[in-house]
């Protein structure tokens, strides 16, 4: 379209915005569609640049200068770059989402309950922590090797973490309501037991008072 150079920066940039459109995308379903600023703004970002970009093209100066080509592949690399922070950010908020979900859903029931419905999620919850493990030691590293880390995740435990989150999302007004159930059953239970232990010991105790005033 207009030379080697340009057109693989092009191809290189729309390729890195729809992969971050797509994480975003997840990420907003995840957390109710709240919008996720910090990779919107890289989004914005990259838009500037891109404007920026394609009006030193139109001007047409970069086709016989060298230096007004290398600002037109600068802003390109630029605004893939930012693409780049977007995918990271989409996905940091989608894992700190679910793990303070999980955090809160986890006080709530305690983990042997969470278990007894879902028997994967000490599993996954054990996943998420070596991806934050990961992602932690790759900060400060925009490179290829964070991304590298961030594709494994989208690839290989993304999908694992979301299908948990969403079956504990909508099965848990009803396991709310079974554990609910299950603790007033042991309430009865070990009242019941606590009542019948008194009354047999009251019992006994009459009766030795009885057999005393018989003698």
């Amino acid at each position: 379209m207009f030379d080697n150079e340009i057109d693989a920066a092009m191809v290189q940039l729309r390729e890195q915005w729809d992969i971050a459109e797509r994480r975003i995308k997840k990420a907003e379903f995840v957390n109710a569609n709240n919008v996720i600023s910090s990779a919107i703004f890289e989004l914005r970002y990259a838009g500037r640049k891109l404007i920026d970009a394609n009006r030193l093209i139109l001007e047409g100066g970069w086709k016989n200068n060298q230096e007004e080509k290398n600002r037109i592949l600068a802003f390109l690399a630029d605004a893939t770059e930012d693409c780049v922070k977007a995918k990271h950010d989409a996905i940091d908020a989608m894992m700190l989402f679910i793990a303070a979900w999980f955090e809160r859903t986890e006080q709530k029931l305690g983990l042997s309950e969470i278990q007894k419905y879902f028997p994967t999620y000490t599993d996954i919850t054990g996943k998420m922590l070596s991806i934050q493990d990961k992602i932690s030691a790759s900060r400060g590293d925009r490179a290829i090797l964070r991304d590298s880390i961030y594709d494994d995740i989208e690839n290989n435990g993304y999908t694992e973490i979301l299908s948990l989150y969403e079956k504990m999302r909508i099965s848990e007004p009803r396991v709310h309501s079974e554990v609910r159930t299950e603790l007033r059953r042991r309430f009865i239970l070990v009242w019941g037991t606590v009542a019948g232990v008194v009354l047999a010991v009251a019992a006994l105790a009459v009766s030795v008072v009885a057999l005393v005033m018989a003698s």
